[in-house]
């Protein structure tokens, strides 16, 4: 017997050390993107909020694509036939700055921080140009305004004169 089959027995060898530890993520990947039967969820779906005349429109908005060369985005008809009108939108507030007031923010189709929502991306979000400033709040806020189909402003849309409405 020589001496590297007595210590190899003895010993575990490098390869028998590293392939577990290798294996360790790849198997932790696949039990997370299993997931678990009580992983929160919505009953509605990838959104927070449940499906009504004032949420449908994010459903819409979110079928955004992007295409082209440029990697530009690629409205659906039904989002390019809403440029220029009148809409009413419930999401979230998501302040750009510090205070008490805001009129200009985002407006989010789900809460920041919620594990159960899709996450949020410039398809699911709304920049606000309102006339009036808003109370800053994490309870959902019904808005009405002109949409605009803004994609060279990094978000794929702007609300102008945005008010808030009362359910």
């Amino acid at each position: 017997m020589t001496t590297a089959t007595r210590l190899g027995a003895a010993m575990p060898g490098r390869r028998q050390l590293l392939l577990p530890l290798a294996v360790l993520p790849v198997a932790g990947w696949a039990v997370w993107a299993a997931g678990t039967p009580d992983a929160p969820s919505h009953p509605a779906g990838p959104f927070h909020l449940p499906l009504d005349e004032s949420t449908a429109i994010w459903r819409d908005l979110g079928a955004v694509r992007l295409g082209g060369l440029a990697g530009d985005p690629q409205f659906p008809v039904r989002v390019s036939a809403l440029d220029g009108r009148a809409v009413t939108v419930r999401g979230f507030m998501v302040p750009l700055s510090d205070g008490a007031t805001h009129n200009r923010f985002i407006l989010s189709a789900n809460p920041m921080g919620c594990p159960a929502c899709r996450s949020p991306g410039p398809a699911t979000m709304i920049h606000v140009h309102s006339s009036i400033a808003l109370p800053a709040t994490r309870e959902p806020l019904t808005l009405a305004g002109t949409l605009r189909l803004r994609p060279q402003e990094g978000l794929f849309y702007r609300l102008d004169r945005a008010l808030q409405r009362w359910a």
